[in-house]
């Protein structure tokens, strides 16, 4: 029989690793340590090794039927293999989902408040009578509120007992023309002591 040349790697296949194995080894096992298998396969279809875009983290082939197939037969070279319960992790902030709380199949509950009953959804649904409803929009009236907001009416003036009396008056004693700074005001420069003076 014919004997096959076989391709045996010395380097750790992981580009960012390139460390020496204990031994060469085929091409499918040439990875120093697991860690360097899942970092290598990690953006490569495990099949093809293509560069892929990995949409979930158990995605390991790429979009090819022929790949999908291959790994169906696991035809895939045998390696370093990651465990089989892996979560679905990558998650994409454009399609986040819904957000809702875990307590679904609880009522709500009211916290402030009476108790919300039937008669009182009823009676919030019942239309309002025409008086009251005449009442609230003239009240509500924007158009109103704007010209009285801009064009106020002029306050009533106020009772006599709250009126101030107060007129400017002039000084009861006559200010001086010096008007310098007092001596009791003024600062001294500190006294220097002498022994700070020899130093």
């Amino acid at each position: 029989m014919t004997e096959f040349a076989q391709h045996l790697r010395h380097y750790c296949r992981n580009p960012h690793c390139r460390t020496k194995l204990a031994e060469p080894t085929d091409i499918a096992k040439a990875f120093c340590t697991p860690g360097c298998h899942s970092s290598f396969y990690r953006s490569r279809c495990i099949v093809c090794e293509q560069p892929i875009e990995r949409k979930t983290e158990r995605q390991r082939v790429c979009g090819k039927s022929r790949c999908h197939k291959a790994f169906r037969r696991r035809c895939v070279p045998k390696g370093h293999q990651p465990p089989t319960s892996v979560t679905n992790a990558i998650k994409s902030p454009i399609k986040s989902g819904i957000k809702s709380d875990d307590f679904g199949d609880r009522t709500p509950h009211v916290v402030a408040g009476p108790k919300i009953t039937a008669c009182v959804y009823h009676c919030a649904a019942l239309p309002v009578d025409v008086d009251t409803a005449r009442r609230i929009n003239v009240v509500n009236n924007w158009d109103r509120i704007r010209k009285e907001i801009s064009w106020s009416k002029p306050r009533p003036p106020a009772p006599k007992e709250v009126q101030s009396d107060w007129k400017p008056c002039s000084p009861s004693v006559p200010v001086g023309d010096d008007l310098s700074i007092p001596d009791f005001l003024k600062r001294e420069p500190a006294a220097v002591s002498e022994s700070l003076e020899a130093e």
